[in-house]
């Protein structure tokens, strides 16, 4: 088996790294490690067999372009704060062993994507969620909110988030969002601070797309997040799309952590 590593540069990750790469080498496997050239990274993740990832869910999601456009599954091994798409714990590196000598207890887990465009750019695809938000010290921003060209919301607020199902347990859910299943290939809307006594999260069906529009009356300072990346500023003319993606992520699960018991393990116990 080919194995591509990514890990990130957290301190924690180096005595991980040695372990977990002896244990590849005790099951005769050979890694590769990501390096400095992007375009070597592709190289190595197309004719690799599996991806692993070494860090927190921000290294996972690191992956996830390269991981979609070559169809690849990835395991991840957290040595980060919370680690809630990973399956292994640093800790627990003898769980690797496990993966190799029984997959039977893992299982790949499709989660579905968003992808979201400023007018007519390119998409972008995210795990998570696409976030538009005021700048720090600014004013709320005033939007108006569209479900298939019909309008559903006007909304004064900080910021609007908009996830997936397994964005649900993310920063959606400390706005007040709801937990929603993952086998639930669900838009999950929640707005931040805002400026109502009537406004609440909305779930929505799969084949819904979202449009947001601003009010070109104020003069608002948005910016737009992609996954927690690739923030980009935008004006008042400017509408945001976003809708569920026909391409999912492959993530390794174990089968005896399911997504609900990591929100109690993960989540409610912090």
């Amino acid at each position: 088996m080919k194995i591509f590593i990514k890990a990130s540069r957290n301190k924690n990750c180096v005595s991980a790294l040695d372990e977990i790469k002896s244990i590849i080498g005790r099951y005769n496997h050979t890694y590769t490690i990501s390096g400095e050239s992007a375009e070597m990274d592709e190289e190595c993740v197309r004719e690799c067999d599996l991806i692993i990832t070494v860090g927190g869910d921000g290294t996972l999601l690191s992956m996830k372009t390269l991981a979609v456009k070559y169809n690849k599954n990835i395991l991840g091994i957290n040595v980060g704060r919370l680690g809630f798409l990973t399956a292994i714990e640093g800790h627990q590196l003898e769980e690797l062993c496990c993966f190799f000598e029984h997959q039977d207890k893992f299982e790949i887990k499709k989660h579905s994507l968003l992808m979201a465009k400023i007018n007519n750019k390119k998409w972008q695809y995210c795990l998570n969620d696409v976030v538009i938000a005021k700048h720090m010290f600014s004013n709320t921003i005033s939007t108006e909110i569209f479900c298939n060209e019909s309008k559903i919301a006007n909304l004064i607020c900080d910021s609007i988030i908009a996830a997936t199902s397994t964005g649900s347990t993310a920063y959606s859910l400390s706005a007040g969002g709801p937990i929603v299943d993952n086998d639930l290939n669900a838009l999950v809307i929640s707005p931040v601070a805002v400026h109502s006594l009537n406004a609440t999260p909305m779930v929505l069906a799969k084949n819904k797309k979202i449009t947001v529009k601003f009010d070109t009356a104020r003069n608002q300072d948005v910016y737009v997040s992609f996954d927690g990346e690739n923030h980009e500023q935008i004006d008042e003319n400017d509408t945001v799309t976003i809708k569920i993606s026909s391409k999912y992520l492959n993530i390794y699960s174990a089968k005896d952590m399911g997504q609900f018991a990591k929100v109690d393990k993960k989540i409610k116990s912090r």
